[in-house]
């Protein structure tokens, strides 16, 4: 909640009447015009008996006032004299016509002042006791109807014993005129004063200003000027929460930005600007989630979707990660050679990702970036060149939530909704609905964050993609995540801009938005259902094209019907009685070079599984590790002639195969087309035993 002061620097915060509580409207009723459900606007005895007391005390002690036309007197400003006097009762009489008694009663209550620059029941309940006026008590709201008479007069933290005289004076009015109990009037003497006035509540108030900001609020407004954002205090609280523990850990000058966009509408749940808002250090006040800043390798899912919306790439299509010293380089430094699409964008390759790049052309890849509301592209695509793919640019965490949210909107570009009950004011389709599926499909690679993600998500089957990010010199560390009900933005850094050895979007970044999506997401949410248009079918593992007849294996992969480019393997052939492999240029350098793999370390072997052994099943549960050396990129494997799992682009992932009894074979296919196998036979315990059966060391749980 945040409110903000009225023109002429007052704080005014109307509400209904619904919202004023029990307390308030009755003992305002009862101490200031008793006949006020009655009367027509003016009250004729309390009029004569003004006049009685006046004529006996010599000077003014009453008006006769009603609480209407202490409307018109505090709505009109002019002198107090016997002529307006009357124009107000005659104007009172008048407004009795147009307004029920409720909605003249919610004005006045709205409009009261009580000293200061606060004005209206809501705001002065805030400041003396730190609650809404629908949650005062008793006594509460007979000290706020005390204050009413004379705010400077009974300020309780300046004249306690003068505000505690009048409470309790009008405590017993309000018993005698049947407004409260024994028992209540008992309770409510008791209470304490107010010690201190307090500011005024100002909750995420660079949330409120994003909010108050958008271009609908006016729109969305209610007749008391209040504007109900989308923001959950919920999500609010643990999206700070998180960013908050992790700032913990870290250098002092490090602060957090968090944004939490609803995918199916657009609404923005939870936004925090600076973990570290409020905080008495330089640099509080800064709105991170909505300052320019390099967003590293977070725009990378973007150039890859467009290359498979032209249908240049697949998923499985084969990209080389293999440069020159001059050229771009890898964040650990190393080249892998030849990798799938998958793996290149998975693990962040910058070679691959300027590849495809350059395959799609800056001008395209700009227009997009524009398309998806990026603000800070303000050169043309000559002048940031392999920077729009590599981070060399700038974006906001509130435009890159926006952009990933499009991925998972099916390619849907709409602005982000921050009124409750708004929607989104245009729709544009910027990339096709198969190829934002694609990228997301590739994201969705748990690999990188084992085992915390299983720690985290277990077995519940809820997925997330995500995509990390560190910009140059380490200034800045992000990870925006999608799941099927949101999209997350998480940032770490520096609002000086200085550089800071933990900010690297895996290790930083990435575990802050895992561990808030957990909080936040039903258990076993799903994932999307892939487009119509989107089908898997079998591909060489090595080139990603379609298996010609001397490709050893073969795997599913995702691809888009009548988009993707469906040619035969160009890369395995036969030649002088053997399946050789025709490399492009740029890999055949790869492997003369001194760093590349050697022809023993590159030679594909089994080391799990003893050839023509004989395994011991004690248990029903025992499962048997796949494992391999040498190689090249990911490994599959087949048991008994069925794709059974791959162990991941850098095979972090262990692969374990359920034992069944009998004779099988175990083959390895890596991303090249190398291949080896093994036979081996699995006996149940109890069976007749051979001097050659091996115990099993992996036992399921």
């Amino acid at each position: 909640m945040r409110g903000t002061l009225s023109t002429d620097g007052e704080w005014r915060l109307p509400i209904p009447y619904e919202e004023m509580g029990k307390w308030m409207p009755a003992v305002v009723v009862a101490l200031e015009d008793r006949r006020f459900w009655t009367h027509s606007g003016v009250d004729l005895p309390a009029i004569f008996r003004a006049v009685l007391q006046n004529r006996d005390e010599g000077r003014v002690v009453s008006g006769g006032s009603t609480i209407t036309s202490q409307v018109i007197r505090l709505s009109i400003d002019r002198d107090r004299t016997p002529i307006n006097k009357a124009k107000e009762f005659w104007q009172a009489s008048v407004l009795e016509l147009f307004q029920t008694k409720r909605e003249i009663l919610e004005t006045y209550l709205n409009i009261t002042p009580y000293g200061g620059n606060i004005r209206g029941v809501e705001a002065a309940s805030l400041t003396w006791f730190g609650k809404h006026a629908k949650d005062i008590s008793l006594a509460e709201a007979a000290l706020l109807a005390g204050i009413l008479r004379g705010p400077s007069v009974y300020r309780p933290d300046r004249h306690p014993e003068r505000a505690r005289e009048l409470r309790d004076r009008l405590i017993d009015t309000l018993l005698e005129r049947g407004v409260a109990t024994d028992e209540e009037v008992r309770r409510a003497k008791q209470e304490p004063l107010p010690s201190e006035k307090r500011a005024l509540p100002a909750y995420f108030m660079q949330a409120a200003s994003r909010a108050a900001r958008t271009s609908d609020v006016w729109r969305m407004t209610d007749r008391y000027g209040r504007l109900r954002s989308t923001i959950e205090m919920e999500k609010q609280y643990a999206l700070q929460t998180e960013l908050s523990n992790t700032l913990a850990t870290m250098d002092p000058g490090i602060t957090g930005a968090a944004v939490l966009v609803e995918n199916e509408t657009g609404a923005v749940r939870g936004y925090i600007g600076n973990a570290k808002e409020g905080w008495n250090i330089d640099a509080a006040w800064v709105d991170c989630a909505s300052s320019p800043r390099s967003p590293g390798s977070t725009l990378k899912p973007f150039v890859y979707a467009l290359a498979f919306e032209s249908g240049e790439l697949t998923p499985a299509s084969m990209l080389a990660d293999a440069g020159s010293g001059d050229g771009p380089r890898n964040f650990d430094r190393m080249f892998r050679g030849p990798v799938s699409a998958r793996t290149a964008l998975a693990d962040s390759l910058n070679v691959p990702a300027v590849r495809v790049f350059r395959m799609q052309g800056g001008r395209k890849t700009l227009d997009l970036y524009r398309r998806l509301s990026f603000s800070h592209f303000r050169k043309d695509a000559d002048w940031y060149g392999d920077s729009l793919v590599l981070g060399g640019c700038e974006v906001t965490a509130l435009e890159l939530a926006r952009a990933y949210r499009t991925l998972a909107n099916r390619g849907v570009d709409t602005p982000l909704v921050w009124a409750e009950g708004a929607e989104a004011e245009h729709k544009t389709q910027v990339l096709s609905e198969e190829s934002s599926a694609l990228a997301l499909d590739v994201l969705k690679d748990t690999r990188r964050l084992l085992p915390l993600y299983n720690e985290i998500f277990g077995e519940d089957g809820t997925v997330i993609a995500f995509k990390t990010g560190t910009s140059y010199g380490r200034r800045d560390a992000w990870t925006a995540a999608v799941t099927s009900k949101y999209t997350l933005v998480v940032w770490y850094g520096d609002p000086a801009g200085r550089p800071h050895y933990p900010l690297v979007g895996i290790n930083t970044a990435a575990p802050s938005a895992i561990r808030i999506l957990r909080k936040i997401t039903p258990q076993g949410t799903k994932w999307f259902d892939l487009p119509k248009g989107v089908a898997r079918g079998p591909v060489c593992p090595l080139s990603g094209a379609l298996r010609n007849q001397w490709c050893p294996q073969s795997i599913e992969e995702l691809y888009i019907e009548k988009i993707s480019r469906r040619e035969p393997c160009k890369l395995h052939a036969f030649e002088k009685g053997s399946i050789v492999i025709k490399w492009p240029p740029e890999l055949e350098n790869y492997f003369k070079r001194d760093d590349a793999p050697q022809e023993s370390q590159r030679r594909l072997r089994i080391t799990s599984i003893l050839p023509n052994a004989s395994y011991l099943m004690r248990t029903e549960k025992e499962r048997l590790e796949l494992a391999a050396a040498g190689g090249g990129g990911e490994l599959f494997w087949f048991v008994d002639g069925e794709y059974f799992d791959s162990s991941g682009p850098s095979r972090e992932r262990p692969v374990f195969w359920p034992m069944s009894e009998g004779t099988h074979r175990i083959t390895a296919a890596d991303e090249r087309g190398a291949e080896m196998s093994v036979t081996f036979r699995v006996r149940k315990s109890g069976a007749i035993r051979s001097d050659e059966d091996l115990p099993l060391l992996e036992e399921t749980p």
